[in-house]
C-alpha cells in the first residue's frame, strides 16, 4: 500500500479542513471571472468546496495522476465538475504561462521543495498583487528536540523552522505577508482520526497487514501529534502579495 492507496477516499491526505481554508481566503476577493490554481489537490475536496463558494474556475493539480479520475468524480458529484480542471504535473514545474491566476493556493504542496524554493517558483504565476496562500509547518520553539520534529520532517526537504524565519523567507521571496491563520487544534484531531480509522478498518478487513509500512506510519504520526506534538509543531496558512 502507497500513501494514494490510504489516502484517496478520505477527505484529506494533510492536516486541514474548509474552515481552516475559509478562514485564510477571507482577505482574497475571489470573483467568478479569477481563475484558481490549487495545488496538492488529492481528492478534490478543496477544489469542489471553493469552485462552489466562489463560482470561480479552478485548475487542480497533484503530483499523482491517479488522484485525477477520483478528483473528477468527487467534482462532479458536488456540482462542480464544470468549473474543475484536473491536472497532473510537479510543483516545481508547472505547465502554466506567466500571471495565469488570481491565486494559487498550495496546502502541503510546498513540503518536497522547500518554502523558499516553491514561494520563487510559483511568483511567476500571479500578476503583481495577486496572491499566493500557502501552508506551511513549523515548530514553536527553535531548539525543538528530534522527536518533535522528526514525523513531519521526514516527509519535507529542509528542517522545520519558528514562524519568524518563514516571515523573513516570505520577504526575501518578494512577497507582502497579508493575512495569517493557524490550523485550529480540533482539526489536526480530526484529520489523525480519520486516519487511525482507516487504518483500523483495513486491517480489520485484512486488507494489509497490521505491519505495513503506510499503516504503521500513519497510526504512529497519530499517536506522536497526540502525545509530543501538540502545541509544539504549528501548521501556518500565509496569504501572500506579490510586490515585485
Amino acid at each position: 500500500m502507497d500513501r494514494f492507496t490510504f489516502f484517496s477516499p478520505l477527505p484529506r491526505s494533510e492536516p486541514g479542513g474548509s474552515t481552516f481554508t475559509s478562514a485564510y481566503l477571507t482577505q482574497v476577493q475571489i470573483k467568478a471571472d479569477h481563475r484558481v490554481l490549487d495545488l496538492a489537490c488529492a481528492s478534490g475536496d478543496r477544489a469542489t468546496w471553493i469552485a462552489r463558494s466562489r463560482g470561480c474556475r479552478i485548475v487542480a493539480v497533484d503530483t499523482e495522476p491517479r488522484y485525477l479520475p477520483v478528483l473528477q468524480g468527487r467534482t462532479s458529484d458536488g456540482g462542480a465538475g464544470h468549473l474543475v480542471q484536473p491536472v497532473a504535473a510537479t510543483y516545481d514545474a508547472l505547465p502554466f504561462a506567466d500571471e495565469s491566476f488570481r491565486l494559487v493556493m498550495a496546502e502541503g504542496a510546498a513540503l518536497g521543495m522547500g518554502l523558499q524554493s516553491a514561494l520563487t517558483s510559483w511568483r511567476r504565476l500571479v500578476p503583481k498583487n495577486g496572491h499566493v496562500a500557502v501552508t506551511y509547518p513549523g515548530v514553536v520553539n527553535k531548539d525543538a528536540p528530534p522527536e518533535v520534529r522528526e514525523p513531519l520532517e521526514r516527509r519535507m526537504v529542509e528542517p522545520l523552522r519558528p514562524l519568524a524565519d518563514y516571515h523573513t523567507i516570505v520577504r526575501n521571496a518578494g512577497y507582502e505577508l497579508v493575512h495569517q491563520v493557524p490550523l485550529q487544534p480540533e482539526l489536526w484531531d480530526a484529520f489523525y482520526a480519520d486516519a487511525m480509522r482507516r487504518a483500523w478498518a483495513l486491517v480489520a478487513a485484512e486488507a494489509v497487514p497490521e505491519d505495513d509500512p503506510i499503516v504503521r506510519e500513519v497510526i504512529a504520526e497519530a499517536h506522536w501529534y497526540r502525545r509530543i506534538g501538540r502545541g509544539r509543531v504549528f501548521l501556518q496558512a500565509l496569504v501572500l502579495r506579490r510586490m515585485r
